[in-house]
């Protein structure tokens, strides 16, 4: 079972990897996806669908603040972006201090410290996934919604007996568990769920190259960074395998 410090580990060295391939306001966790012309980002997909203008917003698991400043931009009344790694905050406060931005701050928190009934929307790009209790991270993260708050959940959803390369991945990335919609099968009545699936937005990649790669990274010395290389290849390769999907849920509190 992993614990809290194997999950910090793992986003400090994500960010030290990222941090050199660019700058950190270029510095998205999350995927790249092909939106067309209309948008560039997750975010930018989740504005346009989601009215955040004046409202209370939590990105829970904000990397370097990427979505949370898009949100101050875009009008949110405030927005409080967490994240275990404290490098990822760090830059996150860096970030924010190049604009003139009053309504965003950043701290190093968990979800299971959300407080209650707080935000109107509560954000979780590809960050779920890394929590150490799903039931127990999903609950506090429902509490911490007032009436008709929303909490918007985008990530990787396995919907397929568990594999060799799903146990795999499991490892690489410091993962207690992998998503599926059935997670989600006992929320409480007073939440709505809806669900979309974006996996055709997902690059499309080759299954034969992403084996090519994980062949080469076999033949490399055991490291943290080499487990996170391989374990981004296994998410590729289940995706090539379409048993993996990319997904959109959104909870809404009705009462």
């Amino acid at each position: 079972m992993n614990t809290r410090t194997d999950i910090t580990q793992l986003y400090n060295a994500l960010f030290q990897i990222e941090a050199k391939l660019k700058p950190d306001e270029e510095y998205p966790i999350h995927k790249r996806l092909n939106f067309g012309e209309k948008f560039n980002d997750i975010y930018e997909y989740l504005i346009y669908k989601i009215d955040i203008k004046d409202k209370y917003i939590l990105d829970a698991g904000c990397g370097v603040g990427f979505g949370s400043l898009l949100f101050a931009k875009n009008k949110a009344q405030k927005v409080s972006g967490i994240s275990v790694s404290d490098l990822e905050i760090e830059s996150a406060n860096r970030n924010k201090n190049k604009y003139d931005f009053d309504n965003v701050d950043f701290e190093v928190s968990i979800f299971e410290d959300v407080p209650s009934c707080s935000y109107d929307l509560i954000f979780c790009v590809e960050s779920l996934k890394h929590a150490l209790d799903f039931d127990n991270a999903l609950n506090t993260l429902l509490s911490g919604l007032k009436t008709n708050g929303k909490l918007i959940i985008v990530d990787d959803f396995f919907e397929n007996e568990m594999t060799k390369t799903g146990k795999a991945f499991m490892s690489d990335w410091n993962l207690n568990f992998l998503f599926a919609l059935s997670h989600f099968s006992n929320i409480p009545r007073e939440f709505k769920l809806e669900a979309e699936d974006l996996t055709h937005f997902m690059p499309k990649k080759s299954l034969l190259k992403i084996n090519m790669q994980l062949l080469f990274f076999k033949l490399l010395n055991k490291s943290l960074f080499k487990k996170l290389f391989k374990g981004g290849l296994l998410l590729d390769k289940m995706y090539a395998e379409k048993v993996m999907k990319y997904q959109l849920i959104i909870i809404t509190k009705e009462v």
